[in-house]
């Protein structure tokens, strides 16, 4: 079950054995969380194991098959869980006693293996697969009616804007950012002031600002920007691998687009919140394939030589230069 269904499934019943699967680790916390207040657990009846502390089998299968002595209860959760040896375990979750739960969490788990097909027989499973940024709106819709507020026009796009553009992000940041937001607010709207006062962002954002002045064909700006970041050596990388990143992207808009694919269908090819990807799409119609080909080349020939001190920040400058002039 993806995360809005399994979520509601526990208002209706708690299963003896639950496997918590994916990467996005806020829906397998908000999940765990859950269920456990729901069984209304105590701190000191709940035993945890983690798999990566090289748990045996025969330890985690005790642990779940065990009557509970002091408590009315055994609940056990089994974090990073990564087993060879099922056959023991295949049984006792086939037959829990019906004081037993165990929650189990796991990055991924092979789904053709019979411990899945009987755990997905016996029990619930989620599926935490990550939001992406074009998946957004219905987070964000859920999130503000949690805590009784609504986003204005301008604040709801300077939000696309900031956000939207990071290949992934995590819910945690945002969770506690609209937290924090939602205390300082008291008026039901928040406001574009309200955000841009309020919302801290992501390190990866400032990311953006290079491509964003170049985009604009902003030469001063750009190169200002970019010998503020080079002053510490240590961000090299991190600025060849962002013009990189830009430039591939305005590549394989600009292929998509020759094929066209626009609307949803670029944002989802793009890996973009629909409203940055036309946006992105037609900042992309602004650059001609051939230089975007070619300063691609350009910029892994300057990482090579800024490594290797071949060269100095000017290779940069140039590359930069030349985007904007476009």
């Amino acid at each position: 079950m993806k995360f809005k269904e399994f979520m509601s499934s526990l208002d209706k019943n708690i299963c003896n054995v639950n496997l918590l699967c994916g990467e996005e680790l806020f829906y397998i916390d908000k999940a765990r969380e859950k269920i456990l207040n729901k069984l209304g657990a105590d701190k000191t009846e709940i035993i945890t194991l983690d798999c990566s502390q090289k748990i045996s089998v025969a330890e985690i299968v005790n642990t779940i098959d065990s009557a509970p002595f002091f408590n009315p209860r055994n609940i056990v959760v089994v974090k990073n869980f990564s087993v060879d040896k099922t056959e023991r375990l295949e049984k006792v979750l086939e037959n829990m006693l019906p004081t037993n739960f165990v929650i189990f969490t796991a990055k991924s788990i092979d789904k053709r293996k019979k411990l899945y097909k009987i755990i997905s027989k016996v029990g619930a499973v989620l599926e935490a697969e990550p939001l992406r940024v074009w998946q957004i709106d219905d987070w964000l819709n859920d999130k503000l009616k949690s805590i009784r507020k609504n986003l204005s026009y301008d604040a709801r796009r300077y939000f696309a804007e900031r956000i939207g553009m990071l290949p992934e992000i995590s819910l945690w940041y945002l969770e506690n950012e609209f937290d924090k937001i939602s205390l300082a607010v008291g008026n039901s709207e928040i406001t574009l002031a309200d955000l841009k006062r309020l919302l801290t962002e992501p390190p990866e954002v400032s990311n953006f600002a290079l491509p964003d002045a170049i985009d604009a064909k902003k030469i001063s700006q750009a190169v200002e920007i970019l010998r503020t970041a080079l002053r510490d050596k240590s961000k090299i990388p991190i600025i060849t691998i962002t013009l990189a990143n830009h430039v591939r992207r305005l590549l394989r808009a600009k292929f998509f687009m020759a094929q066209g694919i626009t609307g949803q269908a670029l944002a989802e090819k793009l890996e973009m919140h629909p409203y940055i990807a036309k946006k992105f799409s037609a900042t992309a119609s602004t650059y001609a394939t051939k230089i975007l080909e070619e300063v691609f080349l350009e910029i892994a020939d300057a990482d090579y030589k800024l490594k290797y001190g071949l060269a100095g920040n000017e290779i940069l400058e140039k590359i930069v230069i030349r985007l904007c002039r476009r």
